[in-house]
């Protein structure tokens, strides 16, 4: 049986605008905590903090991204939180003082927090159901390769430029991604039918204990993005910002080949390995911090992190009916950015008491926990992966 197409017209747009989108976002996460330390004299933990908020700022604007996303035409939600993301980006251009930027990330946050669920779930709705795990996978990639090269131009253009640089070409970057957004083609949906207010028009209710189990390998992907580089440039290692690129390269070689075993019914198996594989990586990390390991753990943490992060996003997602999608997917980033705010948070705490390799086996665990985590509830609740 021949497979109804995913790479159409719109969905090849939705990507490309996801990938600028992104792409505006990580030229940011690893420069602006040096930028912060170096230029304004912050602390780590006040970087840290900064870092965090914008995470924490999402995490509380997720219940009601979702809710929205299902009650609301999913592409108008979408150019409008889009063209806040660019409005925030400009306002970069602005600020000198770490009180302005804490406010600034904390107002950017919300907006990420409505630009991505909603984008995930158009996504999704452009794609045939027999292939949502592909393009769940595939769709995910469009951020993954914004992570490979995000970070090291940001890098690039901090170290041999002025800082406003970044903040220029985040703003370019996010100018392009709207008009893209702009020429996607929407599908129509049946308006939600009103029904009293509780608890599952925020959160889907079954897909909160895969949740916890996400959140739990988050926490090390929050403290990767924020100080990988940090870490690097403390050990000595030189051309830090290629740590990114190989743990997006990793990460895309996971998706290429993890969306049809997802679609084969695999997420659970697929996101505990992919869990075990990014503990090892981080627990190598943190007590071999050589060059050549520095970049292979990269590597082997982003295989893990292509392997878990969309066969939770699958599971959750499956849990719920076509006019859940929004409420499902704002679920997964729910706990998604939990995780990585914790991360972040707790880095700066470590880093500014400790060391950052001690920070790294405290999220080994963590990361290890959440795939073990992920196994129990599948044999508790036997949770349905098929479509």
């Amino acid at each position: 049986m021949i497979k109804p197409p995913l790479w159409t017209r719109d969905f090849i747009f939705a990507f490309a605008a996801n990938f600028l989108m992104a792409f505006a976002f990580y030229l940011l996460i690893p420069t602006l905590p040096i930028y912060l330390t170096a230029h304004l004299h912050a602390s780590k933990a006040m970087a840290g903090l900064v870092m965090s908020v914008y995470v924490i700022a999402a995490l509380v604007m997720r219940p009601f991204s979702g809710f929205l996303i299902d009650h609301f035409p999913r592409k108008s939600l979408y150019l409008i939180s889009y063209a806040l993301f660019v409005a925030f980006s400009v306002a970069y251009l602005g600020v000198a003082v770490i009180a302005g930027f804490f406010v600034l990330r904390l107002l950017h946050g919300f907006v990420w927090g409505t630009i991505t669920t909603s984008g995930n779930t158009l996504a999704i709705d452009l794609a045939p159901s027999e292939r949502r795990g592909e393009a769940i996978g595939y769709y995910g990639m469009s951020m993954n390769i914004a992570m490979a090269f995000g970070p090291m131009v940001g890098i690039l253009f901090s170290e041999h430029g002025p800082f406003v640089n970044v903040f220029i070409a985040s703003i370019a970057s996010g100018v392009l991604g709207l008009l893209l957004a702009f020429l996607i083609k929407a599908p129509r949906k049946a308006p939600q039918v009103s029904r009293a207010i509780s608890l599952d028009r925020f959160l889907l209710i079954k897909g909160i204990p895969s949740g916890v189990a996400l959140l739990f390998i988050t926490v090390s992907y929050g403290m990767i993005l924020a100080y990988a580089s940090m870490y690097g440039k403390e050990q000595h290692i030189a051309d830090t910002g290629f740590f990114f690129v190989a743990l997006a390269v990793g990460i895309i070689l996971a998706r290429l080949f993890t969306g049809k075993l997802l679609d084969r019914g695999l997420c659970v198996h697929v996101g505990i390995v992919g869990g075990v594989v990014a503990a090892i990586s981080l627990l190598v990390l943190g007590l071999v911090p050589f060059s050549f390991c520095y970049f292979t753990c990269a590597f082997f943490l982003g295989l893990g992190y292509g392997m878990s992060f969309p066969a939770v996003q699958t599971i959750i997602v499956n849990h719920g009916d076509h006019h859940q999608r929004g409420t499902a997917n704002s679920t997964f980033f729910t706990a998604f950015d939990l995780g990585v705010g914790v991360g972040m948070l707790l880095g700066g705490q470590i880093a500014q008491h400790s060391q950052l390799s001690v920070a790294f086996l405290v999220v080994a665990a963590s990361t290890l926990l959440g795939a073990i985590l992920l196994g129990v509830i599948f044999q508790r609740e036997r949770v349905s992966v098929h479509t």
